[in-house]
């Protein structure tokens, strides 16, 4: 009897031992799955980053436009020089104009490159379907918007209406099944953010930009309705702001900031080339202008600045090349 009663309680504490050993494998395992997870997360995270970046890196070498399949759903924010989703983010070198946030598994993408007067950088423009942008502009100005209208991809499916036609009501549908939607009015708009949330309602993610194309100057009024005004410099600049919206700003100033740079890089050109020719007297009198032009064009933040230089270096350029001297650019 006492072997039996011996042997019953070696048994006892061996499935005592087994139940406290299971329960903390399995404390072990589930805390590991975990981990695992957690981090398949931050790498499925991180990698995406790198590959939206890298792609554009591939479209950036010429001008056109393409799609980025990203396989699955995602959402991705693009903002002041980065590209983030979820807790993650990546600085780009990249000048991008985009909504501020686009869910999905595609990405489209339009590349251009800017020029002011000489070639800066290229610009990229992305969108999905998600985000809508409607160009609304006076009857007697539709054809110039039209021209606008037609140098966008067609897979952005941008639209274009006169102030007569458009009735909000009418985009009612579009404007709830979107992410985000931008009116963008050629002249002064014909409804407020305010009146357009009354027809849409306040779920809805609204912006309003005001273009002055004669100026070239806007107004972006967000989603709240608080107003900004803004310049661009040139049709690229001004498809930036149309695709970016409340975002343009940003991104408008770091492609100021790389014009500046190159434009002190011509800058120290000039100063070699002037070396070169001086037994040119022409020569040199007609490249010390150009370089007088290049550092006012640095140092200026004016909007009618940059336009009066750049078109000023321009045709210093040409005045160049038709006396046979070195060009700039």
């Amino acid at each position: 009897m006492i072997l039996d009663k011996k042997g019953d309680i070696n048994l006892l504490f061996k499935w005592i031992f087994g139940v406290v050993a299971g329960a903390v494998l399995l404390v072990f395992f589930i805390r590991l799955s975990y981990i695992h997870l957690s981090g398949g997360e931050t790498l499925e995270g991180q990698l995406l980053l790198v590959d939206v970046d890298d792609r554009l890196d591939a479209l950036g070498i010429g001008e056109g436009n393409d799609l980025i399949d990203l396989k699955d759903d995602f959402t991705l924010g693009f903002t002041c020089g980065k590209i983030l989703t979820g807790d993650f983010d990546r600085s780009t070198d990249k000048v991008v104009f985009a909504p501020e946030k686009m869910q999905g598994d595609a990405l489209h993408v339009w590349t251009k490159k800017w020029q002011f007067p000489f070639g800066v950088t290229t610009f990229f423009y992305l969108n999905n379907p998600g985000n809508r942008v409607l160009l609304i502009a006076d009857a007697s100005k539709i054809e110039d918007i039209a021209t606008i209208a037609n140098a966008i991809p067609k897979d952005f499916a941008v639209q274009t209406t006169t102030k007569q036609l458009f009735q909000p009501a009418s985009f009612a549908s579009q404007a709830k099944g979107s992410e985000k939607l931008t009116l963008v009015f050629f002249g002064a708009p014909t409804y407020t953010v305010e009146q357009l949330k009354a027809v849409y309602g306040q779920g809805v993610t609204l912006e309003v930009v005001s273009v002055n194309l004669e100026e070239h100057t806007a107004k972006i009024y967000d989603n709240q309705g608080n107003a900004e005004d803004v310049f661009y410099l040139g049709d690229a600049m001004l498809y930036g702001l149309m695709f970016s919206g409340s975002g343009y700003s940003c991104t408008k100033d770091i492609a100021i900031a790389r014009l500046r740079a190159l434009t002190a890089i011509y800058s120290e050109k000039v100063g070699r080339l002037m070396g070169k020719v001086s037994n040119n007297q022409q020569c040199v009198d007609l490249l010390n202008q150009a370089r007088i032009l290049l550092e006012q064009y640095t140092a200026t933040s004016s909007k009618d600045e940059f336009y009066s230089i750049s078109e000023a270096l321009d045709k210093q350029n040409r005045k160049l090349e038709k006396e046979g001297c070195p060009a700039v650019y």
